[in-house]
């Protein structure tokens, strides 16, 4: 039941990113305006779902578990990047670049979408994928994703420390939610009072944009890319983002003796293509841009076929 429920996500996904392909080609939009979708995702439709699941579901230390799971699947998964790419003798500012796209997936976006359309408006299971990702991965990948980008970056100099990435990200929009969600849950508020109604209606509208904004984000982003140059590394990343690292979640949820439904989430989420951010922060401490960018597209285009067969085998 749960892998048809991911399946008619993913159809969904993939008519929608052909429709944004073809507009693009119409010119009724532009792939130079990625980037306002993209910022619509992040300011707007994620920071609304975040906030709507979490506010209406008390915090449960619990929860965690998760989250540990699915940051000691993506460290397990980046060491093997680094000792393989060792083996390969990658250069420093490509090895980077590797171990941070092999890691850290789009959980935050296209697997937030993915979760959403399977569980719908179920706030229990919303506001543990919440907590799943932005604890497990997106607060990680401003401390420890940044540390390791700089390690291996050849411009750190010019690029901003651990301390200016955290702040930034403590400022977002995507973590403010976070935050007020949290501190709203403790309060007991009637959910049928009118202002209450009001703003969860606003707030389930926004939410359901996101699906429609993600498809289209990466709709402009996909264009034909040379894989010649990059074909081993292509290999690589692709075995660890899109099948070691969700084979791995499967295991911890079996150890820590997760649900049903919370191993879902967590292979689901595990096994999501490379994340945007994991590029841009490569790129923004000096390591290869290039391959960052061109791994970071390879792994949605295979992904788009991978995560269905995923689904099949381990929901």
């Amino acid at each position: 039941m749960q892998y048809e429920s991911l399946f008619d996500s993913f159809v969904v996904m993939i008519a929608l990113i052909g429709a944004a392909i073809w507009f693009r080609q119409k010119n009724v939009i532009q792939a130079e305006e990625q980037g306002v979708f993209a910022r619509l995702v992040t300011d707007f439709a994620l920071p609304a779902l975040i906030f709507a699941n979490l506010s209406r579901e008390p915090f449960n230390l619990n929860n965690l578990k998760l989250a540990f799971a699915i940051f000691v699947s993506i460290a397990l998964v980046m060491v093997v990047a680094w000792m393989v790419g060792q083996w390969m003798r990658l250069e420093r500012p490509v090895l980077g670049s590797v171990v941070l796209v092999s890691g850290v997936g789009s959980t935050s976006t296209l697997g937030y979408s993915l979760v959403h359309g399977m569980f719908g408006e179920n706030t229990e299971v919303m506001s543990q994928l919440v907590i799943m990702g932005e604890v497990g991965v997106v607060l990680p990948l401003f401390t420890f994703g940044v540390a390791i980008a700089s390690y291996f970056g050849t411009d750190v100099e010019n690029g901003p420390d651990v301390f200016d990435a955290t702040k930034t990200f403590v400022r977002s929009p995507i973590f403010i939610a976070f935050v007020l969600g949290v501190l709203v849950s403790s309060f007991d508020l009637a959910p049928d009072h009118k202002v209450m109604d009001l703003l969860t209606s606003v707030l389930r509208i926004a939410s359901d944009s996101l699906t429609f904004l993600v498809a289209f984000t990466i709709g402009l982003m996909l264009r034909p890319i040379s894989f010649r140059k990059i074909a081993w590394l292509l290999l690589l990343v692709c075995g660890l983002k899109l099948i070691l690292e969700p084979t791995i979640a499967a295991a911890f949820a079996t150890v820590l003796g997760l649900t049903e439904f919370q191993k879902d989430m967590l292979i689901i989420e595990a096994a999501m293509p490379s994340g945007a951010l994991a590029a841009v922060i490569a790129a923004r401490y000096g390591c290869d841009a290039a391959t960052a960018s061109a791994l970071l597209i390879a792994t949605y285009a295979v992904g788009l076929f991978a995560i269905p067969i995923v689904g099949l085998i381990a929901l």
